[in-house]
């Protein structure tokens, strides 16, 4: 007997389906969620600005949803970058420590790395540059250091997630998060197409060479 939220879960052929693991491949699905989080940010972020009598209730979901668009594009980033060398160079790509975890800071080393590779200037990202970036990561990870404070009053220990009347402009951070995004978004196909030209390129090297031994 089918439940009766089977119309709701996994149900086909339904208006307003949406899928899930689309593409088989989840970690390539990073920036298809990171896209929907941000464009999700910025539609709330326009309505926002139009509301003269917002309450403060409405920014909170704004604050988190660009957060954790940020969240995703930095680890698709750092898992395409890092598995862009591992397909190079044969090293394993630890993705449990790459997903355990919210704070951006960690990411930071890599995400420079894989800029100076790819020879990312930030032109385009609100940003000057890569220090300023990470300056803003720093900043932000001072603010939310675990994806917690724009989502609840409350941390773990019962304390609260910021201090009394601590203000945050949202849409001055929506501005600024709307040109990163973009751009963090470009980078990380970018990275992908790279990606995808390696992996032919060493696919027809070994066919080539398994050719050779066969001869």
């Amino acid at each position: 007997m089918g439940s009766s939220f089977d119309r709701i879960f996994n149900s086909p052929h339904q208006p307003g389906n949406i899928v899930f693991n689309f593409t088989g491949r989840t970690f390539d699905d990073l920036v298809a969620f990171a896209d929907g989080y941000a464009a999700a940010g910025h539609a709330l972020a326009e309505r926002f600005a139009a509301d003269c009598g917002h309450g403060d209730n409405e920014g909170y979901p704004i604050l988190f949803l660009y957060r954790h668009a940020l969240e995703l594009y930095l680890k698709a980033i750092v898992y395409r970058g890092t598995t862009l060398n591992g397909l190079i160079s044969g090293e394993n790509v630890d993705t449990d420590r790459l997903f355990r975890r919210h704070p951006f800071g960690r990411l930071l080393p890599a995400i420079q790395a894989i800029a100076k590779q790819m020879r990312w200037d930030f032109e385009g990202s609100g940003l000057a540059s890569y220090a300023e970036f990470a300056q803003f990561i720093h900043t932000l990870d001072e603010v939310d250091p675990e994806s917690y404070s724009f989502r609840y009053p409350i941390k773990k220990s019962g304390e609260a997630a910021l201090r009394h009347h601590f203000v945050v402009s949202v849409l001055r951070f929506a501005d600024l998060m709307d040109r990163l995004l973009s751009f963090l978004s470009g980078a990380a196909t970018e990275i992908g197409e790279r990606w995808e030209l390696e992996a032919e390129t060493t696919y027809e090297m070994e066919q080539l060479a398994a050719e050779f031994w066969r001869d």
